[in-house]
């Protein structure tokens, strides 16, 4: 047996499309409560370390060819300037073999160094084996060892701004780390002064060890391409924390390893790996963004059983993001949210209430809940709560202080998907990047909001036989952006560091590999250029803006070979036979109750009959679900009367829309749909409209004369009183 339409209107529970427009409403509504709560709980101001990467590395057999340095050494503290101060371990090191990424160029981050000396050059330690990490950067390493002297210990560079100004360069909180000590050495330490806790006594081995550190540090140039680095001696399978700290010269042949003194100064660099930062400053307001990680170690044998030994470095990395700029985004995050709230609100209240309590009092009786005052039918209701306010200029304009302000959190985020981020992360990473579709959408309008002002006609026929959703916008815009990244094109986050010199590349030092560290900017403030930090968004929404206008004509071109499909909508499930007949034999289009003359005549255009057969309009009893599209054009090429009230072409505007329909026929009127008006800030109250949410003044309020002559008169009436007033002789 086969159902027709009118069967499935009228058995179908109708107000489950509703229902289903309330939980998808209720979801994005979540999704923003998410974002908003993932820039302030995940990369607020605060350190968090929310985010994890795991880090697998197969630590190189005995035999394993160790690093070849391209100068050859003949004495320590030799002179001889190089790219970066990686070559300078081996002169506390017989060998150094690399542990090298997975990336296929060769390079490497970790090592493990043999036969390594540890501690004061004096009385040095011996370790067979150690991995060392270049993650620490020369200022963070300077910073903690000035922190664990006395101040009448401290050598110069204690009192240069590398050292004095480094919490307000990655804008740390005071006494962070000194707070942190206490509260972990509290149940070990004697009680006693600040101080006397943290600092190295005067003329001990840890002394000696971070005076020779400093010494080291002052003495390079340039420091900033000084290696430090973290690591552990290996003693065999198990979990490791960093117990050994040191640095390497770019300009002599000499390095330094710590090993008494890292118990004390790793309270101070436990959380200071791969610190970088990064000042997006505008108009004298700035966005700082700070990353650190802290490190764990676990060494165990391969589960692949060829007797090779795993080194798994996990890191808890933290964003940390300020800024008057950062306050503004969450600000304008605020706002938009409600905004969107207010306009649910507003909808629900004036257009969807009267609709619902029928629906459910009558679910299979389409008589007592088919049509509104306006001649609308329930399906006309259908995603109209998910009509967003995009449209809108002042919310158009704090999408994109949102968005933009947004992207500077995104570009840590795609890092760390390329590190291989586990965990939650990734996923709130991920659905802050999707909301960038918004800018896509906005820049489709834009650009087919100009081909409207130059041929409005042409664009309305253009979208009566295509159109692209949101949802669909949403989609291109993820698989492009998934593509960029897969291919590079969005890996802006380590052209920065090479740019602003807070990542380390050396290619020059070891022949046959690439040494990377973190380093140290010495210019004093990191500020980025927007249009280096932005040249990939802009990129990417053009590139995407570009396969929605691609998509959009294949669409077109595959409905133009098709069947003519029509973008009018028809009442098959709201109007009964009875109803269509009775409309139809009027010999004027009717107005439908509740509704006044004028505004009939704003909402609704008349259909001429020549246009429409009686045939077409009354098959099988109902009105059509659909109408030949070759009578588009001869019942709606001008404007309705309501583009002209807001000086707006509403139809011809309408290339991003939810739904194929974009006008409906009802009683031998045209009219738009409910989502329509929506969209471009026109709420339908039954005998009038509004202005929408998120709004200005769309609709201009109409005063008739009888209520002009009584504001009027209520204008008059105080001047009559004090006329009155005056003409009564004082008698005082």
């Amino acid at each position: 047996m086969t159902l027709n339409r009118s069967y499935y209107c009228r058995n179908a529970p109708r107000w489950m499309p509703l229902l289903l427009d309330i939980i998808l409403v209720v979801l994005s509504l979540l999704l923003d409560v998410r974002d908003l709560w993932f820039k302030l709980r995940w990369v607020g101001p605060h350190n968090t370390f929310s985010f994890s990467t795991v880090d697998m590395k197969i630590l190189p057999a005995s035999n394993a060819a160790p690093l070849q340095p391209t100068t050859s050494f003949s004495y320590a503290n030799q002179k001889l300037q190089r790219d970066s101060g990686w070559s300078s371990f081996l002169e506390r090191c017989e060998s150094l073999t690399p542990l090298l990424e997975e990336d296929k160029t060769r390079s490497f981050r970790h090592a493990v160094g043999k036969n390594c000396l540890i501690g004061e050059s004096t009385n040095p330690i011996r370790a067979t084996d150690i991995v060392l990490m270049s993650s620490i950067s020369v200022d963070s390493v300077a910073w903690a060892a000035c922190e664990l002297l006395y101040k009448h210990r401290k050598p110069p560079i204690c009192h240069s701004p590398i050292v004095t100004q480094f919490q307000e360069r990655y804008n740390f909180q005071d006494k962070l780390a000194t707070d942190s000590l206490i509260s972990e050495s509290a149940g070990e330490l004697p009680k006693g002064t600040i101080r006397e806790i943290y600092a190295a006594a005067p003329g001990r081995d840890t002394e000696t060890e971070l005076i020779e550190l400093l010494e080291l540090i002052s003495q390079s140039s340039p420091i900033s391409a000084t290696v430090c680095v973290e690591g552990f001696i290996v003693k065999g399978s198990g979990a490791y924390s960093t117990s050994i700290y040191g640095c390497g010269s770019p300009s002599f042949y000499r390095s330094v390893l710590i090993g008494s003194a890292a118990p004390m100064i790793s309270h101070f660099l436990r959380d200071k790996a791969w610190l970088t930062s990064d000042n997006l400053e505008f108009m004298g307001m700035t966005f700082l963004i700070r990353e650190n990680h802290r490190s764990m170690f676990t060494m165990h044998d391969s589960t692949k059983g060829n007797g090779k030994r795993v080194l798994e470095h996990r890191s808890l990395l933290n964003v940390s993001a300020s800024g008057s700029l950062y306050i503004i985004m969450v600000l304008v995050d605020l706002g938009l949210l409600g905004f969107s709230i207010c306009s649910v609100v507003e909808i629900s209240r004036y257009m969807l209430w009267a609709l619902w309590k029928p629906l459910v009092a009558s679910e299979y009786q389409t008589s007592s809940a088919r049509t509104t005052k306006l001649g609308y039918g329930v399906e006309d209701y259908t995603r109209v709560l998910q009509i967003g306010l995009l449209w809108s200029t002042p919310i158009a304009l704090l999408t994109c202080i949102s968005r933009l302000l947004t992207w500077m959190l995104v570009i840590p985020s795609v890092h760390l998907w390329s590190d291989g981020i586990i965990g939650g992360g990734g996923t709130h990473a991920l659905l802050t990047m999707i909301r960038f579709y918004d800018l896509v959408i906005l820049c489709v309008n834009i650009i087919w909001n100009i081909f409207v002002a130059f041929d409005e006609k042409g664009a309305l026929a253009f979208v009566r036989h295509t159109y692209v959703s949101p949802l669909e916008v949403m989609a291109i815009s993820a698989t492009v952006a998934v593509i960029s990244v897969h291919l590079g094109g969005l890996q802006i986050y380590g052209l920065m560091r090479d740019q602003d010199r807070q990542r380390l590349s050396d290619r020059s030092s070891f022949g046959n590999a690439t040494a990377i560290a973190n380093a140290f900017v010495v210019r004093q403030n990191t500020t980025v250029a927007p249009f280096d930090v932005y040249y990939p968004l802009l990129v990417t929404i053009a590139i995407g803006a570009l396969a929605v206008g691609v998509f959009t004509v294949l669409r077109f071109h595959l409905a133009s070979s098709m069947p003519s499909r029509s973008l009018v909508r028809g009442s098959a499930c709201a109007v009964q036979p009875s109803t269509a007949e009775s409309s139809l034999s009027a010999t004027s289009p009717s107005i439908p109750q509740g509704l006044t003359r004028s505004s009939a005549g704003i909402l609704k255009q008349p259909v001429s009959s020549s246009s429409l057969t009686r045939e077409e309009l009354t098959g099988s009893g109902s009105l059509p679900t659909s109408v030949e599209a070759t009578h588009l054009d001869e019942i709606s090429e001008d404007r309705l009367p309501v583009e002209n009230m807001i000086d707006n072409p509403i139809r011809a505007c309408s290339l991003v829309r939810r739904s194929w329909a974009l006008e409906k026929l009802s009683d031998g009127q045209l009219l738009l749909l409910p989502a329509s008006y929506l969209k471009y800030g026109i709420v339908l109250l039954g005998k009038s409209m509004k202005t929408r949410c998120g709004f200005m003044d769309t609709v201009q309020p109409l005063v008739h004369s009888h209520e002009h002559e009584k504001l009027n008169e209520l204008e008059n009436e105080p001047h009559q009183i004090i006329a009155r007033n005056a003409s009564k002789p004082n008698l005082r």
